[in-house]
């Protein structure tokens, strides 16, 4: 999906993953983050949003959820973290990352709620009364109110799979009258998700039905009395959607992808962030049709196209392979790639991706790199999966 832009916004990432693999500094089946263009990225969006009055918490789970990226955003100007669950929270939490939002995705379970509160979230989103019931026990037994902001929805939202729930907009009035009564939590704010989406002729990102419910279910928190400190809109949040985000209302965005240059219009269009990550593996063997590369890092809603296989960086960049997206019910041991016309590969030729991914559901390695940019590519952290 982010191959051709990639190769030409950001070509000596491909040429360090050649290098680096060759070498055997990082073996298959890894993910290269170009730290140069990341701290760009970065500071790019923290200089947008303070453009804008407009608030950032980093999303790390695209790129694996390790401590040492999430102090490294911090550093460059994005200070507090979104976790979409627990592990991720504790994870970068006890790595001494700041943490902004924790429960978007998924809800802490019931005797997790202590430790949520011991790492100071700036907020806590909740999905129903029960959940916030839990919270704001736990919260008055450490003598805290905890800030907490609503995840809302309609039934003609577009919701995706396995992210249900949340708290009806037809109910929320009388929802947050309950809410109220609860002395441990103060209702801060709304959430949806997702707020965006790719334009059918893949132009522009566009509001989803869903903000147009956030923006309704701030209405119904401010009619009752509620002073509306954050209004959050995450999915797409990049330096393309914050002004226009920042416009109608909305406070908080939560970039993910947008670090790494590699949300959709990222595909479509030069934005201000350039393209920082690349999956790098090897070629293992073939049969009659295919040569097969080794997998493990592979993700369902990838959109692949291709790879550039070689075993030197001078020539890598010439030598595009077409790739067979892998089966959604298959395990990836392996990655298909047609057998290329004009050149030969050889087991133990490298691969170089660029998809969209999420690392932490994949099982591959995580190499940060300094100097890509300055073409003396510096391995900073090679973290393994297992």
């Amino acid at each position: 999906m982010f191959l051709n832009v990639t190769k030409r916004r950001n070509p000596k990432l491909i040429q360090a993953g050649v290098t680096l693999h060759q070498s055997g500094e990082i073996p298959p089946n890894t993910y290269v983050i170009d730290l140069d263009l990341l701290k760009e990225n970065v500071e790019a969006l923290a200089r947008t949003a303070s453009e804008h009055d407009f608030q950032l918490y980093f999303m790390s789970k695209q790129l694996g959820r390790l401590p040492i990226i999430g102090q490294f955003i911090a550093e460059y100007g994005i200070k507090k973290a979104v976790a979409v669950e627990f592990d991720e929270a504790k994870t970068l939490a006890d790595g001494g990352v700041a943490i902004g939002n924790v429960g978007h995705l998924v809800q802490p379970g019931k005797n997790q709620w202590p430790e949520v509160l011991s790492w100071n979230p700036e907020v806590v989103t909740l999905f129903s009364y029960d959940r916030a019931c839990q919270l704001s026990l736990a919260a008055e037994k450490t003598g805290k109110v905890q800030d907490v902001i609503l995840k809302v929805y309609r039934p003609t939202d577009m919701i995706y799979p396995g992210q249900e729930g949340g708290f009806l907009l037809s109910e929320l009035a009388d929802e947050v009258e309950r809410l109220k009564n609860l002395k441990g939590i103060s209702v801060v704010g709304v959430t949806t998700f997702p707020n965006f989406q790719l334009a059918a002729d893949k132009s522009k990102m566009e509001p989803t039905p869903n903000f147009e419910t956030l923006l309704l279910a701030k209405k119904v928190l401010e009619d009752h009395g509620i002073e509306v400190k954050q209004v959050n809109g995450p999915s797409a949040t990049s330096c393309e959607t914050i002004p226009f985000l920042a416009e109608q209302g909305v406070t908080h965005g939560e970039p993910g992808h947008a670090l790494t240059g590699t949300t959709p219009l990222h595909a479509y269009y030069d934005l201000a962030e350039k393209p920082a990550i690349a999956y790098v593996t090897e070629v293992s063997h073939e049969d009659e049709d295919h040569y097969y590369v080794i997998g493990g890092g592979y993700y369902g809603r990838s959109n692949l196209t291709g790879c550039l296989v070689g075993h030197d960086e001078n020539t890598i960049l010439d030598q595009y392979v077409p790739a067979i997206e892998p089966s959604p019910e298959a395990i990836d041991y392996y990655g298909a790639i047609e057998k290329p016309e004009g050149f030969s590969i050889t087991a133990g030729d490298t691969a170089v991706f660029s998809f969209r991914t999420q690392v932490f559901v994949t099982r591959a390695h995580v190499a940060l790199v300094k100097g890509i940019q300055s073409g003396k590519p510096e391995l900073v952290h090679f973290e393994r999966k297992w």
